[in-house]
């Protein structure tokens, strides 16, 4: 499961897909917390959740 997971999250970086406006600052923030604890844990799919909340945190806006 977690390389699968880890896959995915690798196809998104890696494409040069169009970008969807699918969620708020907040809503995204929000995400990256539950991935950051999801990591967290180490369990299954825990590299993925630490791969995609990097990739996440990376597009948003910076804090001024």
């Amino acid at each position: 499961m977690n390389d699968r997971l880890l896959s995915l999250v690798d196809g998104v970086v890696d494409l040069d897909e169009p970008r969807l406006p699918l969620l708020t600052l907040r809503e995204a923030q929000a995400a990256i917390e539950l991935l950051r604890l999801l990591a967290a844990a180490n369990g299954e799919g825990a590299h993925a959740a630490r791969h995609l909340a990097r990739s996440l945190v990376r597009r948003l806006p910076s804090e001024q």
